[in-house]
């Protein structure tokens, strides 16, 4: 009983049955209600007929008449009684009559109701005509009143066993249709769990459990696209990896061997595995930046920053690397320009691109990096007059060594984490970053930074 189909099965089959025995108490109560009305209505007429005879029928005597009266009524199982000045009755309805309050009969009023297991009518006779007679009760058995009802009980009876019928019919039907959605998804949730991430659920109609079904199925979509990435990212982390690992095993066991004899030799291959070990140190620091950004560990340090000093220094610190490829390294910015946001976030998305762009431009190109006020917005410039990006990779160039597997030793780039961590940083810092190409002319990235970051970093 403890799924879902089952306990909707119940619980509608229970409502069901509870809303057919309310229904039919209901129903019942007012037949009877019905029923007795009908009767008061027929002993009503009766009566005034009575009341209105000749007293030769209703008169001084009155046993006689009322004799005829009672011969009358019992065809219809009804009692009679004469209801005296006095309060005292005569006939079959006596003990009715003595059961009841007659003061508004003698006082010239009709009265009715019902007492003793009997429907009673009185109405008062004209007092002008008969002065000992001040009115005529009659009497009806409430099952007698009821007896009426009785092939009604049986044809309600049945079209209620047959509602019950069809409302559990209508109950086991929906509760299958509401729960096999649930059943579906929880079924292909558990495999997902188990690593199956290929599991899509049928999706009908648009309501919430439609949207469920939707839903579910968007966010396996999401799941096996992020795996899909993640699996080519630690590929290509991998391969990365190998290619500085190899060149400093190589000169190490050279050196090692002695196979590397003179200074010059030597001190090349110091430089090599120099170089290489800064090119890892560079790839394990990208790696965990984007594992900060993405996990509750990343904080931003919100505080006023003078974007004209700290994009300034961040130009000043790579221009003996700019001097050294023969590239000019230039910074165009206002002389007063802040912004309420993490500047050291801030230097770290200038320095990403200006090393992107100082890697891809040739000896003799320029890299610009300037800044403007957009209203409260600040916004940023890096470009450069580099081989540029084709129009198919624009889409993809944030995606995570994306343009390292499109370059195919083409293009020369970094670790490949680069641009991802750009992005990452200036979406954390409440930005946006977006980037315009021309393919032989020069790539511009621009970044829209807001008058104030957001005092938590949101999770990537």
């Amino acid at each position: 009983m403890r799924s879902v189909r089952a306990r909707l099965m119940v619980a509608f089959g229970l409502t069901a049955v509870l809303s057919v025995v309310v229904t039919g108490i209901i129903a019942i109560g007012l037949l009877r209600r019905q029923a007795e009305g009908t009767a008061r209505a027929d002993l009503t007429k009766i009566a005034q007929a009575i009341a209105a005879e000749d007293p030769t029928i209703i008169g001084n005597g009155g046993a006689a008449g009322l004799g005829i009266v009672r011969r009358v009524l019992a065809i219809n199982g009804d009692q009679a009684a004469l209801v005296y000045r006095g309060g005292s009755a005569l006939g079959d309805a006596a003990s009715v009559a003595q059961s009841v309050n007659l003061q508004p009969l003698i006082q010239g009023n009709q009265i009715q109701g019902t007492s003793g297991g009997f429907v009673y009518v009185g109405v008062p006779v004209s007092i002008a005509r008969r002065p000992n007679v001040v009115g005529v009760l009659l009497a009806r058995p409430v099952n007698v009143a009821r007896g009426v009802l009785g092939p009604l009980f049986g044809r309600v009876l049945v079209a209620a066993l047959i509602a019950l019928g069809v409302a559990i019919a209508v109950s086991m039907f929906l509760a299958e249709r509401l729960a096999r959605p649930v059943h579906n998804v929880s079924q292909a949730a558990a495999k997902v769990a188990k690593g199956d991430l290929s599991q899509r659920v049928p999706v009908s109609g648009a309501d919430e459990l439609g949207m469920l079904g939707v839903s579910f199925n968007e966010m396996a979509t999401a799941l096996a696209e992020s795996q899909r990435r993640e699996r080519e990212f630690l590929a290509s982390v991998s391969h990365e990896l190998r290619t500085p690992i190899t060149s400093i095993r190589g000169y190490a066991e050279a050196i090692e061997d002695g196979a590397v004899k003179d200074d010059a030799a030597r001190a090349e291959a110091v430089g090599v595995i120099r170089s290489e070990a800064n090119r890892l140190e560079r790839m394990v620091q990208d790696v965990m930046d984007l594992a900060r950004v993405g996990s509750g560990e990343f904080r931003l340090d919100v505080a006023l920053v003078d974007l004209t000093e700290t994009l300034r220094d961040a130009v000043t610190a790579h221009q003996n690397e700019a001097a050294d490829a023969g590239i000019s390294l230039v910074a165009d910015v206002p002389d007063q320009l802040s912004v309420e946001s993490d500047a050291h976030r801030i230097r770290q998305v200038v320095s990403n691109l200006v090393q992107n762009a100082l890697r891809v431009t040739d000896a003799g190109g320029t890299i610009t990096v300037s800044a403007h006020a957009d209203g409260p917005a600040a916004i940023i410039e890096v470009s450069d007059t580099g081989p540029g990006i084709a129009g198919d990779d624009l889409p993809h160039v944030f995606e995570r060594s994306y343009l390292w597997r499109a370059s195919k030793g083409v293009r020369r780039v970094g670790t490949g984490l680069g641009l991802a961590i750009v992005r990452e940083l200036v979406v954390a810092l409440g930005g946006r970053v977006t980037v315009d190409s021309v393919v032989g002319r020069g790539t511009m990235f621009r970044i829209v930074l807001p008058a104030r970051a957001p005092a938590a970093a949101p999770h990537a």
